[in-house]
């Protein structure tokens, strides 16, 4: 049910990118000024995780969902009814904020979790998350293209309304692991980050790798509308069920976490989506490369996503939600600078420069992996080097 709710939520984020020449064509902006939408939601969404997530140590996560639901619904129809690009941005950025709804049961599932069972339990709610940006991406483009886009978001208020309904009836009561005031709940996220390397390493490769995500998806609507094809948005949104075949390595970067070590899925990860950029380079010409990087690079950021979580999450059992308000935060934050990169470079380069930003990423992605990897100290090895469950308890060192 956690995944079913946070797959619904996070559609309110991703809506917006198969959507984009409707709202430039309609408010007669640039696609600079129009990308800005996107890029305002993520910076919510950003601003949320930050100021939001560590609550969910201190208080019911439960009631948390609940009240951020309900202002989804409010941010969403005030969208619905913007007269103008910044009013709209204005409350993309507050539908960003309260959208992290997911992410507040992403820790909730992981302190629900045996140890052995983490990765594959947030990996299960990741994939419902995953699912929803996919497929919520197909059912924009469908409506956007039927009815426009005030309609999009005028559908997703209305969906709230049931997700609050199923999350009050069904979600349990969330217990409090600290009693530290909020102030100091603030305070403690830069100790958190400063003093565990993984928890550093994970937020870094996956902000590079969230952009790399989110520099195809924003400008795909774009590519097709420009380029042999002339498609409109309800064929940029119908590639969200492509993607969606990827959505469920989610799950499985998961297990494989639990089973080989999060370092080696996350280098894989990283390695898959530079791949996937070095295919979409044809992409402007072959409607087959498209749709193969497509499924390549959402497999990639998938399993990166849930290896590096699940990586972090193993450092302090007791500060899920500080740590999830972490790594979220600098993953959208990557996502964030990923859309405001890549929309200028298309314009002034076209596809060419969405390509070179996505492998320059995985360069650097890939760099900093490598240069974080453990140094080998003669001690012999288990079969698991970055293992964390030791006689059924999290270890005080995750690597």
């Amino acid at each position: 049910m956690m995944a079913i709710i946070a797959g619904a939520v996070i559609t309110n984020i991703y809506c917006t990118q198969p959507i984009l020449p409707l709202i430039k064509a309609g408010l007669g902006v640039d696609l600079t000024m129009v990308d800005l939408i996107a890029a305002a939601a993520l910076l919510g969404f950003s601003t949320g995780l930050a100021l939001l997530l560590p609550l969910g140590d201190r208080f019911d996560r439960r009631k948390l969902v609940l009240g951020q639901i309900a202002l989804a619904f409010v941010f969403a129809a005030a969208a619905a009814i913007s007269p103008g690009i910044w009013t709209l941005i204005a409350a993309s950025f507050g539908l960003g904020i309260v959208s992290c709804v997911p992410q507040q049961l992403v820790p909730f599932a992981a302190v629900m979790s045996r140890p052995t069972e983490r990765g594959r339990n947030v990996g299960t709610v990741v994939s419902g998350i995953m699912v929803g940006i996919l497929l919520g991406r197909t059912i924009a483009g469908l409506v956007g293209a039927a009815y426009g886009w005030r309609a999009v978001y005028g559908m997703e208020a209305a969906f709230m309304v049931p997700v609050w309904i199923a999350a009050a009836s069904l979600l349990p009561r969330g217990v409090p692991s600290t009693n530290l005031s909020y102030g100091r709940l603030l305070a403690s996220l830069w100790p958190l980050a400063r003093d565990n390397r993984p928890i550093r390493e994970s937020m870094i490769v996956q902000a590079l790798l969230w952009a790399c995500f989110n520099a195809f998806w924003v400008n795909l609507a774009a590519l097709l509308a420009s380029g042999p094809w002339h498609l409109g948005s309800a064929w940029a949104g119908g590639f969200g069920i492509m993607g969606a075949a990827g959505a469920f390595a989610a799950s499985l970067g998961g297990r494989a976490s639990d089973r080989l070590g999060t370092r080696a899925v996350v280098g894989a990860s990283i390695g898959i989506v530079t791949l996937a950029y070095l295919l979409l380079s044809g992409a402007n010409s072959s409607l087959t490369f498209l749709v193969i990087g497509v499924v390549v690079l959402d497999i990639g950021v998938q399993a990166g996503l849930v290896s590096n979580q699940t990586r972090a999450f193993a450092v302090d059992p007791k500060a899920q939600g500080r740590i999830n308000s972490l790594y979220m935060t600098a993953t959208f934050f990557g996502g964030a600078l990923g859309t405001v990169v890549s929309g200028w470079l298309m314009t002034r380069f076209g596809w060419t420069g969405i390509v070179a930003f996505g492998i320059a990423l995985g360069l650097v992605a890939s760099a900093f992996h490598l240069i974080g990897a453990p140094r080998s100290t003669g001690a012999p090895q288990g079969p698991h080097p970055d293992a964390r469950i030791n006689a059924g308890r999290i270890s005080s060192n995750p690597d």
